[in-house]
């Protein structure tokens, strides 16, 4: 949000480090909305219906799926196996409660799967390769299986055909790959191992960890379902975990053994997202197909669709492995009972797994909102409709009109309060109206978003470190912050807090409220958080930061111009004004 605030507004965020990066970040999503929003107050809504979008495209494109593998109620299965949010393989899942570029690429992503399981080839490779301006990666991870069907298929559907579908999947890639390319730069050691130290859980298979087994065990119980479907969709499955296994295997030896800068910034193991989900429409067809077949059966299908839709189970998937090895039914191939056999011998870690149920106390409350009921309600309106041939354009019409002018207003009126609220907000929304647009802050750097609705820059946090990824100038100068930032930053002592101050030119530090820190001068506080002028009272509360504000008081004409603290007080009177 801050890179986009800055698109949108240019006086934003003078000098901040990270939102420099936006030069060289892949993705032109946040140009097109910067060019169409009216101004940066339209970014809260502008999300949140983006976000109210994609999830829903991501939850439909699940449907599709499943019912490609397995019929309709396969389909609604795998929407059921979807819909919480898990972390998984390569720290990816399908979705998370917040929103970025990434969400639309992933819903994209999703129905190019699904338009390509369903039978289209040209449709889907474009898709891809056009929407890799918005997000490079995912679209790479599923062109790379869809590529070898295009040449698994060949000689059916003869040369000119592949010719056009290769040149949809290649040819719009090429001037972004030459961009790429004049932006890139040799991989340096020091770059390597912040990368290791920030984000190894998406790039070094040895860091995934508990999330191997859980992995394992679905594609195990997959391959089980998938050696008794319909030899058509056996082939295409196939292929997807061809494809990401390619991937997977050179990813491997590519960052683990000998490390290239272009493979760890690819992370080809975050291709497990989609494979995820294709595993998650398998296994929904194996399970409508075991309740059918009754008897033991049926209560194997019954444990499996539990254990796969209740996070914090998934320990369990190994039990479910063999439940279906022995008593699955139909009865799986020799070959595939072998093999997930293999797999639960070859993978280790499996008792290591903690198995909790949270999920129902968590998500009942959730499911009950108004928001929910409201969209269940249209939903019935719907349904209704489509039973009347003659009602059905006004049910569905009439429920698209209702959730445009009435549920989504109400939704996102109840949701501001999540972001409006709270301590680290109030901090942010003074620290907006209360400083100046060049005032540089410290602050806590495990914690994340000060620049969200401070609208100003910062010295670092430790989640800007993603950005090293697409920018190489950056990875040095945000490792040499959190090195002197270190982990106790809050504990700090006051003298070195000012010297942080002086070094990276901060007017501002911002703190917990406990302990008190006397010796600087405080600007505001709130029950959690404090704000400090990078001072000492001894001084006269002159800020020691740079000319950004000349060591002006951070006071506005709304506290008549009187200065946050004085030296005659030392910081007392901006205490009891903040309380």
């Amino acid at each position: 949000m801050p890179i986009l605030k800055r698109l949108i507004d240019p006086s934003l965020y003078p000098g901040d480090v990270m939102v420099a990066t936006a030069e060289r970040f892949p993705t032109i999503f946040y140009r097109v909305l910067a060019a169409v929003l009216p101004g940066p107050e339209w970014i809260p809504a502008a999300f949140f219906v983006l976000y109210l979008v994609a999830v829903a495209a991501t939850l439909a494109g699940a449907y599709r799926i499943g019912r490609w593998a397995g019929g309709p109620t396969a389909g609604a299965l795998t929407l059921a196996f979807a819909f919480p949010v898990r972390i998984g393989l390569a720290g990816e899942s399908l979705y998370r409660v917040a929103f970025s570029h990434s969400h639309l690429a992933s819903a994209l992503t999703i129905w190019a799967m699904v338009w390509f399981l369903e039978g289209r080839r040209v449709l889907p490779l474009l898709v891809l390769s056009l929407g890799a301006y918005n997000h490079l990666l995912y679209s790479a991870y599923v062109l790379v299986p869809m590529v070898l069907v295009v040449l698994a298929e060949a000689s059916e559907v003869g040369r000119r055909e592949t010719v056009k579908r290769l040149a949809a999947a290649v040819l719009p890639l090429i001037p972004l790959a030459v961009w790429m390319l004049a932006h890139g730069a040799p991989m340096t050691p020091e770059w390597l191992a912040l990368l290791r130290l920030r984000s190894s859980h998406h790039s070094f298979p040895s860091a995934f960890g508990p999330d191997l087994p859980p992995a394992a065990a679905l594609l195990a119980l997959s391959v089980l379902v998938l050696s008794r479907m319909p030899a058509d969709r056996r082939r295409l499955v196939a292929f997807f975990l061809a494809g990401t296994a390619l991937q997977f295997v050179l990813g491997t030896v590519f960052t683990e053994m000998w490390p290239l800068k272009a493979v760890l910034q690819y992370q080809p193991h975050r291709a497990w997202r989609f494979l995820m989900l294709l595993l998650q429409g398998v296994a929904a067809a194996g399970v409508v197909a075991g309740w059918r077949e009754g008897g033991v059966a049926r209560a194997v299908a019954a444990v499996t669709a539990v254990v796969l839709f209740v996070p914090g189970l998934e320990p369990l998937l190994a039990l479910v492995v063999l439940l279906h090895a022995v008593a699955g039914r139909p009865t799986a191939a020799p070959w595939a009972r072998v093999l997930a056999a293999g797999v639960l011998v070859a993978v280790t870690g499996w008792a290591d797994q903690d198995v909790s149920w949270t999920y129902p106390g968590d998500t009942l409350p959730r499911a009950l909102n108004e928001t929910v009921i409201g969209a269940a309600a249209l939903a019935v309106i719907v349904a209704v409709g489509r039973s009347s041939p003659r009602g059905r354009t006004a049910a569905v019409a009439g429920a698209a009109l209702l959730a445009v002018v009435w549920l989504t207003p109400r939704a996102y009126a109840s949701q501001r309060q999540r972001w409006e609220s709270g301590a680290w907000r109030a901090t942010q929304d003074w620290v907006r109206t209360h400083t100046p647009r060049s005032a540089v802050f410290l602050t806590p750097p495990k914690e994340a978003g000060f620049r969200v609705f401070s609208e100003r820059t910062i010295v670092g946090e430790w989640k800007d470190g993603t950005q090293q990824y697409f920018d190489d100038a950056f990875v040095k100068e945000w490792g040499a912050r959190m090195e002197a930032l270190g982990e106790s930053y809050e504990t700090l002592p006051e003298d070195r807090l000012l010297a942080l101050a002086r070094r990276f030119g901060a007017s501002y530090v911002v703190l917990p409220r406990q302990p008190p820190r006397r010796g600087l001068v405080l600007a505001y506080r709130n029950p959690s958080w404090a704000v400090y002028r990078a001072a000492t009272p001894s001084d006269g509360g002159r800020s020691a930061a740079t000319p950004s504000d000349g060591g002006r008081s951070a006071a506005t004409p709304s506290d008549g111009g009187r200065s946050a603290a004085t030296p005659s007080d030392g910081g007392r009177s901006a205490e009891a004004a903040a309380r």
